[in-house]
């Protein structure tokens, strides 16, 4: 597997138009591009990170130039967002990640407490 990683300083008050903007292109990505998804994290400074999974570097390396939409999207999270770091790009070595159901997330936060 190949991951992607990315983290931005999005503009005060701009955040649900980032979340947004990066969620629908996520999903296009993934739904149409060959992406594994990603997952978006918010710091306790109000900056976010995401890294994104493909099935190798060549998937990612191959697809076909962005749909008039995505661009569009992009636009939108650059209108709002400073990239400060990444593209940083790698070959997974190691997967510990236990993926759990959103509606099992705080079942399982709540039985370690």
């Amino acid at each position: 597997m190949h991951a992607i990683y990315f983290k931005w300083k999005v503009a005060p008050g701009r955040e649900r138009d980032f979340e947004h903007a990066w969620l629908e292109l996520t999903e296009l990505i993934r739904d149409e591009r060959g992406g594994l998804g990603s997952r978006l994290h918010r710091c306790a400074d109000g900056h976010y990170f995401a890294y994104a999974q493909w099935p190798s570097e060549r998937v990612w390396a191959t697809q076909p130039e962005p749909s008039a939409r995505m661009v569009a999207l992009r636009n939108q999270m650059r209108a709002v967002a400073e990239l400060v770091d990444g593209p940083l790009r790698g070959d997974v070595v190691a997967d510990l990640l236990i993926s759990v159901a959103p509606d099992r997330v705080e079942q399982a936060g709540a039985s370690t407490d």
